[in-house]
């Protein structure tokens, strides 16, 4: 097997099955591979390198802690991986929804040191806009619908909001910005008390590369308008999850009113109502809402 690093990084995502995303968080936050830099700053990587990471893929996936496992000698993992059973053909999707179900059922059982070792397993093994309209999303509502159905406490429903609200500040972290990147502000408006939308937005946007503000829930809209001059910010983004239509469009409006010139602004969330010839955005959709983003 050579050791010659020749293997660009879109190329060893499609051998091994990673994403991009996983790949640096392996590389930087536990060394589990050390690509070749070239003297333009890329990486290049070997087949040893290669196979490493594809055993170490399979190790995770079967619950193995990538902190745990990362540097073990490639001869020991191979080791682990061979005691294994044999992996069943599963898509990611079909991954994903399995973890939502055993991400409820840890929920349940008020299980929370379980359901974030699970949800942090596959966040490092799927790209961030795919794991949060996949898991993170469909999550968040399914414990709502339970909530309101009765079949979840409100002791469940705060241990999964404090489960995912941690998870996505740890994600978001993994992303620093520079101060030559164009600066956004998310936040909830006021009487908005749910953040969890407004943070799946945040991280979104760090993983493009703004630099974002985030000033979390209940928040009047001359603060935010504040806090978007006072940074220069080129964007507002608010999430509105559990407002009364009327209290929604008047915050939404005041925002409006408030926010400084040529800043756009982007409103979501399944309780966001939009005033008449208002020019906030309204965004439902995260493919949609990244598509702006990433422009």
């Amino acid at each position: 097997m050579s050791n010659e690093a020749r293997y660009r990084v879109g190329m060893v995502a499609r051998m091994t099955g990673l994403s991009t995303h996983t790949l640096r968080v392996w590389e930087k936050r536990y060394a589990a591979v050390l690509p070749h830099r070239t003297e333009a700053g890329g990486r290049l990587y070997s087949d040893q390198d290669v196979e490493r990471l594809r055993v170490l893929h399979r190790l995770v996936e079967e619950g193995h802690s990538i902190g745990g496992i990362a540097k073990l000698p490639t001869g020991e993992l191979q080791t682990m991986a061979a005691k294994l059973p044999v992996a069943e053909d599963r898509t990611g999707s079909a991954q994903l929804i399995a973890l939502r179900d055993r991400f409820i059922e840890a929920i349940e059982r008020l299980d929370i040191v379980g359901a974030e070792q699970m949800l942090s397993r596959a966040a490092l093994s799927t790209e961030p806009a795919e794991f949060l309209r996949s898991a993170v999303g469909p999550i968040l509502q399914e414990v709502g619908e339970r909530w309101e159905r009765g079949d979840l406490r409100i002791a469940h429903e705060h241990a999964s909001s404090t489960v995912m609200r941690g998870l996505l500040f740890s994600l978001m972290r993994l992303y620093p910005a520079s101060d030559a990147m164009p600066g956004v502000v998310v936040a909830t408006p006021a009487g908005e008390h749910h953040e969890l939308g407004a943070l799946m937005v945040a991280m979104l946007a760090t993983m493009h590369g703004w630099r974002v503000l985030y000033l979390g829930a209940d928040l009047p809209a001359e603060e935010i308008a504040f806090a978007a001059n006072s940074t220069g910010a080129r964007m507002i983004m608010v999430s509105v999850s559990n407002l009364e239509p009327d209290d929604a469009r008047t915050e939404l409006a005041e925002i409006e009113r408030s926010a400084p010139e040529g800043v756009r602004l982007l409103a979501g969330g399944r309780a966001a109502v939009v005033p008449e010839n208002s020019r906030i955005e309204l965004h439902d959709d995260l493919s949609a809402l990244e598509a702006v983003l990433s422009r």
